[in-house]
């Protein structure tokens, strides 16, 4: 019910900004979870990751008929942080209240950035959305896996062209594994073996969430061109806004650990690369990421008491450093 509300209240509010135009104001666990590797294990054995008020009567629409949300950030409330979060190694980053609709503290916010992983968060939503809207799709369709895909590096779960998964599957080891080549076999039959367009697609998508300061050349985020795949702070709060409506984004973000190809004698067990999910109360998504160049990169929406925060931060060195800040920024955000 609460997501209800929460979707009807944000709508209301997305709206009223567009028109008022408010002013702008490797011993880790994911180390080298985004850089090409050709290396596959020879068994199943070895496939184990490590690490107001009548307006809320109104019924919330369903999120294929949502309009596409403009967002015009308010000026941060706060202009630097307390003492005791320290900051070493940030590059840029953003504390957004989604339920006031405000910005509490920012950081370059609205500088370009590479965003590694963080990417698949624009590949699950469309992913979502066309379930949503498309009769010849759903969570259980069925898909092969493609040669294509089975040759993509970095962080993955080593599909294989014999096998086959469900929507749903693919799309949980991409929220909690980061699955590179479950994110480019997805992005590949959404777009009927076409992924120049289902680029084409995240880039128009982008267009539509009003996120000026972003670029896909890829469906997972692996370095591609001179730059992969980039975004702001502020544009990838709006695209964790617009995947949030939608609860199994939520629910399979936040799975501390996920047991793939259950049906084998031997299982691939995923931990989640999110450790905010076990570390820190309310964290329920949304996307981490990780490059050499980008650094380690976090999406983190959190949610208390009915408030909701969003928390993006990048360019850390070490996914220990960009945890312990964000989750101390967390805290700070909501004693504010």
């Amino acid at each position: 019910m609460y997501k209800k509300i929460f979707g009807v209240v944000l709508i209301l509010h997305l709206i009223a900004f567009a028109y008022l135009g408010l002013r702008s104001g490797n011993p880790n666990p994911e180390a080298g979870q985004n850089e090409i590797s050709d290396a596959r294990p020879t068994d199943a054995s070895q496939r184990v990751d490590t690490v107001e008020d009548d307006l809320l009567e109104e019924i919330a629409p369903e999120p294929e008929a949502v309009a596409p949300q403009i967002i015009e950030f308010s000026q941060a409330l706060n202009e630097s942080l307390p003492v005791s979060i320290n900051p070493e190694g940030l590059e840029s980053g953003i504390l957004f209240d989604a339920t006031a609709n405000r910005v509490i503290w920012e950081k370059n916010s609205q500088q370009p950035i590479r965003i590694a992983s963080m990417t698949k968060m624009m590949t699950a939503l469309l992913a979502f959305e066309d379930e949503a809207k498309r009769d010849d799709l759903s969570m259980d369709t069925i898909i092969k896996v493609s040669n294509a895909a089975y040759r993509i590096g970095g962080s993955q779960v080593w599909l294989d062209p014999r096998e086959s998964f469900s929507l749903e599957e693919l799309l949980i080891t991409i929220m909690v594994k980061s699955a590179n080549d479950s994110s480019y076999l997805v992005g590949e039959y959404l777009a009927n073996g076409k992924m120049d367009q289902f680029i084409a697609r995240m880039n128009t998508r982008a267009t539509e969430l009003s996120m000026t300061q972003t670029e896909f050349l890829n469906a997972h985020g692996l370095p591609e061109g001179e730059t992969g795949n980039t975004a702001s702070c502020q544009d990838l709060v709006r695209l964790a806004l617009a995947l949030y409506r939608f609860d199994s984004a939520l629910e399979w973000a936040s799975i501390p650990n996920y047991k793939f190809r259950s049906e084998a004698e031997e299982p691939t067990i995923l931990a989640n690369h999110n450790r905010l999910v076990l570390t820190t109360p309310g964290v329920n998504g949304l996307k981490t990421g990780y490059t050499k160049a980008a650094g380690f990169c976090v999406t983190a929406t959190c949610e208390r008491d009915g408030r909701i925060l969003i928390a993006v931060t990048t360019g850390f060195p070490s996914s220990k450093r960009r945890d312990s800040f964000t989750e101390a920024l967390l805290e700070w955000g909501y004693s504010q």
